[in-house]
């Protein structure tokens, strides 16, 4: 605090050095006297005046503010309203046999600590054996933030359930912002402006629609359109109704050129990600202790992880070596010859394309098909990373 608050003797002592300075009129000042009183009056007077000042303070300064008036601080400086307490989110892998049905209204989850997560979608297990699926947690604050792994029991599972578990921890959730961290975020508000291009248009999708991860240029075509990649998180495809509700709701926080090209000849264009897949055959020794079944999906969950798409630039490669070593690493493998690996050969990711993992050959030594998943994609997962006061912020009115 700039002001200092003096208190009530300090400012009638003040008051009468500075009165005994002045004349010799005076030679002592009782305590039940007249000037006394008027020494006390101004006192009181001018401690008030510092108290007003300092409240003037607080709607100026975030570090003298607090409660209210850190409210008020932030909604003249425009920053986004204290947080409430709010629950998480994330994804959950359910491995269970083929065509095992998940009821979003009666299915639920439980992690370790207690916490309680529903599905926001009903879940029928494909060829792969196993799928991804979102769930948030009934309760709120940041307690509902359970670690990895963490998230293992099921209440109502359906006949044909396996296991359950979350590969990655559960973001989102917080208490009620404290004036600290609110005081922080007001001090640090200007620099929610500072972001590039692709990395801010990622945030103003992922308002719009939560399933976007991530947003990749795709160059200008040879009509002059913009083009757009955008991924999901779970790797599905975007309908064009959810492309057309995304380019509608940000028109104003693109650029002017974007924002002429969308709204006048239709040349901002958004499209899903062109994969490369990505065919696998190996054969492979497998301790007669694990089931072959469940083998099988954590080597194929272990390479999906290989790409993560998060952090994935064009340009990169994937490299056969680590998917070799991916299988080797799961519990229940004695042994992968590399001879009979395939590829056996670093592939290159064309530009504006991503790997994933398709064709899925498991073979034993002696070269009979243990496991063939037909050519279907495996399902993926990657949490995106949000920026709650960025969107609250500058992204507001979304």
């Amino acid at each position: 605090m700039i002001t200092r608050i003096n208190t009530t003797q300090e400012l009638k002592q003040m008051f009468l050095e500075i009165l005994l300075n002045k004349t010799d009129k005076i030679n002592d000042i009782s305590a039940e006297s007249v000037l006394n009183g008027i020494a006390f009056g101004c006192a009181k007077l001018a401690q008030k005046c510092l108290v007003n000042q300092s409240v003037v303070e607080g709607h100026i300064f975030p570090d003298t503010s607090y409660g209210v008036y850190l409210d008020n601080l932030a909604a003249v400086r425009g920053v986004a309203p204290r947080f409430g307490a709010c629950g998480s989110s994330t994804y959950i892998r359910l491995i269970a046999d083929r065509n095992t049905y998940y009821d979003k209204d009666s299915v639920t989850f439980t992690s370790t600590n207690g916490i309680t997560f529903v599905m926001e979608e009903n879940v029928l297990i494909g060829i792969n054996g196993y799928a991804y699926t979102k769930v948030h947690s009934q309760s709120v604050g940041a307690v509902t933030n359970v670690d990895p792994l963490t998230i293992n029991t099921i209440n109502n599972q359906p006949n044909g359930h396996i296991s359950v578990t979350n590969e990655y921890r559960a973001m989102g959730g917080r208490d009620m912002e404290p004036d600290n961290l609110f005081r922080q975020r007001i001090k640090d508000s200007i620099n929610a402006l500072s972001r590039t291009t692709i990395s801010y248009l990622e945030q103003v999708f992922m308002t719009i629609n939560p399933n976007v991860l991530r947003v990749f240029k795709g160059g200008i075509d040879s009509f002059g359109r913009i083009n757009l990649y955008v991924l999901g998180v779970n790797g599905a495809n975007f309908t064009q109704e959810e492309f057309d509700n995304i380019i509608s709701r940000s028109n104003e926080y693109l650029s002017l050129i974007e924002l002429l090209n969308a709204v006048g000849e239709d040349t901002l264009v958004l499209n899903n990600i062109d994969w490369l897949p990505v065919d696998i055959e190996f054969r492979v020794d497998i301790d007669p202790a694990y089931d072959e079944s469940a083998v099988r999906k954590q080597i194929q969950i272990q390479m999906c992880k290989l790409f993560d798409y998060r952090y994935w630039n064009y340009g990169d490669k994937v490299e056969w070596e680590n998917l070799l070593y991916a299988a080797k690493s799961v519990d229940g493998v004695r042994y992968v010859p590399d001879i009979h690996f395939s590829p056996r050969a670093d592939i290159n990711v064309p530009k504006y394309r991503l790997p994933r993992v398709r064709g899925f050959i498991m073979r034993d030594l002696d070269g009979n098909i243990i496991e063939d998943n037909n050519g279907v994609m495996s399902d993926i997962y990657y949490p995106n990373e949000i920026d709650y006061p960025y969107q609250a912020s500058v992204l507001s009115n979304i």
